[in-house]
């Protein structure tokens, strides 16, 4: 708990104004740095590096655990920086002891919904809407933090026709759809007649993201939105040099799509995608096709409840590959796929096989937020540094195109084993490896790869 021997400094005070609550797990710590650093694993954040894991060595204070923010190192704040500033501030500041400020990450994300709900929260400026003729389909907008959606709706003066009895229940339903979805909802009725009405939620990004089909649902109903179904364009909105593209609902975690200079970071995700506007059924190729022939290397294996990935190949990259494009096998029928955009990924670990956990949680992270399926994968790998960078062909999922599968929930680094010619990496370390009769199908394809996934 914070206390009194926990002073608030004034920077956080200054970030988070007229905040009536204490913050219940603000703490203070001692950084250990031994010989091989502080065996942490962070995630740089725009709200300072998120913890991740902590190693045994050199062994840290319990106060620094999976799952806390650290904010301040050594008096020098870590919030609102740049990936390339937030590196160099907490690494011109890495020394053993040095004092850290940590608050758990969820109260901290709260704490700036709350703040941006109340104050920059677009739900609260003025109504500015383009003059529109016609009505447009539903647009929806992830604005800062992911934490507001506006959805357009019809022109405003039917909002303003409806009936007392209808405007009512709409208010009673929205009031229990806020309710039931812990958002605000409020329903926004210009006074322009060519303007359109807006309903915008505020919210944490995954209740926003999971209750964004229901309210499309109530809008409809009371004649808000067009009846006609009509396929989601991509729309997108700039925040700070950062674009971000409208998604459907899904009970996923989100984030935002960093631009291309981010993109260049390890563990960072860029889509590129590019949208036929005449929306034809066979779209055009609007992305490079990968020199490489198209390959089938991989098979599934069962396991109580969840299902083993096993894929192979020449070279260690195209084993890497061939899971990665075993794991989007197993989440449709891959030649439904027509391959117009490109997603590049890139990845680290600490040994193999973490490489090619964070790889594949990579693209389960992007199918989750940007729901791209890739039909090919090409792979860059360098062992030496374990790093990898992936480029993946594809497009976006769609329910009356592509068969649904069977939806992979996570990647685990349970029973996960790469095997190369001498050599078999696993949890338990590298061993060498036993020379057994190789499947028929993968004779010259020495090097495998085994992942357990949970479905």
């Amino acid at each position: 708990m914070a206390g009194s021997e926990v002073v608030v400094p004034e920077w956080l005070d200054s970030v988070y104004p007229n905040r009536e609550r204490p913050w219940r797990s603000l703490q203070r710590c001692s950084l250990h740095v031994g010989n091989d650093g502080a065996g942490l694993q962070m995630e740089a954040t725009e709200l300072g590096y998120l913890v991740e894991a902590v190693e045994k060595t050199p062994g840290q204070d319990q106060r620094l655990r999976p799952g806390v923010l650290i904010i301040e190192i050594a008096g020098t704040p870590l919030l609102a920086l740049d990936p390339d500033s937030l590196e160099e501030a907490f690494g011109s500041n890495f020394a053993d002891g040095a004092e850290l400020l940590v608050v758990e990450a969820e109260e901290l994300r709260r704490a700036t919904i709350e703040r941006d709900s109340q104050g920059e929260c677009p739900c609260n400026e003025a109504d500015e809407f383009p003059e529109v003729v016609e009505i447009e389909p539903p647009e929806a907008e992830v604005l800062e933090h992911g934490s507001v959606m506006n959805l357009r709706l019809c022109p405003a003066t039917k909002l303003r026709d409806l009936s007392p009895g209808k405007r009512g229940n709409l208010s009673e339903d929205l009031e229990h759809f806020a309710e039931l979805h812990q958002l605000r909802a409020e329903l926004h009725c210009p006074e322009a007649t060519t303007a359109s009405a807006r309903l915008t939620l505020c919210g944490a990004p995954e209740d926003v993201a999971v209750a964004q089909e229901e309210a499309q649902k109530i809008m409809r109903f009371y004649d808000l939105l067009p009846l006609e179904e009509v396929k989601e364009a991509v729309s997108t909105v700039e925040v700070e040099g950062l674009v971000l593209h409208s998604l459907p609902a899904r009970h996923r975690r989100r984030r935002k799509a960093p631009d291309a200079a981010e993109g260049e970071k390890a563990g960072k995700v860029v889509v590129t995608e590019v949208v036929d506007e005449t929306h034809i059924e066979q779209p055009v190729m609007a992305v490079a096709i990968p020199s490489t022939e198209e390959l089938r290397l991989y098979e599934y294996l069962d396991h109580t409840a969840d299902v083993i990935l096993h894929s192979w190949g020449k070279t260690l990259s195209q084993a890497f590959e061939q899971c990665c494009v075993c794991f989007f096998s197993y989440l449709t029928d891959l030649d439904t796929v027509s391959m117009v955009t490109s997603v590049d990924i890139q990845a680290t670990g600490h040994d193999l096989t973490d490489l090619l956990y964070h790889l594949l949680d990579e693209f389960l992270f992007n199918f989750s937020t940007e729901f791209i399926i890739c039909r090919r994968v090409e792979v860059d790998l360098d062992e030496a540094n374990l790093r990898a960078t992936a480029r993946g062909y594809g497009e976006k999922f769609d329910l009356q195109k592509h068969p649904q599968g069977t939806e992979i929930k996570a990647i685990t680094m349970h029973q996960m084993k790469i095997l190369t010619p001498t050599t078999v990496a696993s949890e338990q370390g590298i061993q060498k490896r036993e020379q057994e009769e190789a499947h028929p199908e993968i004779v010259d394809h020495p090097f495998e790869c085994y992942v357990l996934v949970d479905i």
